[in-house]
């Protein structure tokens, strides 16, 4: 007996949004502020990549949580053929033992941010365990289409798993993590690196990611 998952490749029916819980509200009406929907279109790209006024980008000094962390912006080396991609690695500066680290990657729809976009949020979250931070900067489309950012995110881990000893990190303790768009490319690296035999993956941290439901990637289920 051979159990076959639903084809999904045929478009599936769509039905209207669900409506947002009032509680919502407040969070709602700060966004709006900050920036209008009426922004958030294909030909408007170049201007919604502009710093949004009353949101500071995080300075090394900021990142650095009073002196407790080193930060250092490193080139690595990005998928082949392709070219080298930024990591922000933000290390505890007095850990004795290697640490357990949060791999972080921004959100931004796949379109906006950069590697320090949502860091202070992972370093608040890291920092009273101890652990270290390093935040990878990815392609974005639409100038570089699909698979090209999820491959500078996995690449971007390999080179942190190969170089674990050097940052003083615990291979086997990494976490991938990241809101939105940037939780949808974790669960998508979590995957690469399952199906790779790559590094090893302790646990996701996956802030209302973009995932679609619908999709799936097990194979049939045979006896």
């Amino acid at each position: 007996m051979t159990t076959q998952i639903t084809d999904l490749s045929s478009p599936q029916p769509v039905g209207p949004p669900p409506p947002f819980d009032p509680e919502l509200a407040p969070v709602l009406e700060i966004l709006t502020s900050l920036r209008s929907p009426d922004a958030y279109r294909l030909d408007n790209i170049v201007e919604m990549r502009k710093p949004v006024p009353g949101v500071e980008t995080p300075t090394d000094e900021i990142l650095s949580r009073g002196g407790t962390y080193s930060v250092e912006e490193r080139a690595v080396p990005g998928p082949d053929g392709e070219p080298d991609i930024s990591l922000l690695i933000c290390l505890p500066k007095h850990a004795t033992t290697p640490t357990p680290a949060l791999y972080h990657i921004h959100g931004g729809g796949m379109i906006v941010g950069d590697n320090r976009f949502g860091l202070v949020e992972m370093l608040n979250l890291a920092e009273p365990m101890g652990m270290a931070v390093v935040s990878v900067e990815y392609r974005l489309a639409p100038e570089t289409p699909h698979p090209g950012p999820v491959e500078d995110c996995y690449a971007g881990l390999v080179w942190v798993s190969d170089h674990a000893h050097e940052l003083n990190i615990d291979p086997e303790r990494i976490v991938l993590g990241g809101a939105s768009a940037g939780g949808g490319l974790a669960a998508g690296v979590t995957l690469m690196a399952r199906d790779r035999n790559g590094p090893a993956i302790l646990a996701q941290l996956l802030l209302s990611p973009m995932l679609d439901d619908r999709s799936h990637s097990l194979p049939a289920l045979s006896p």
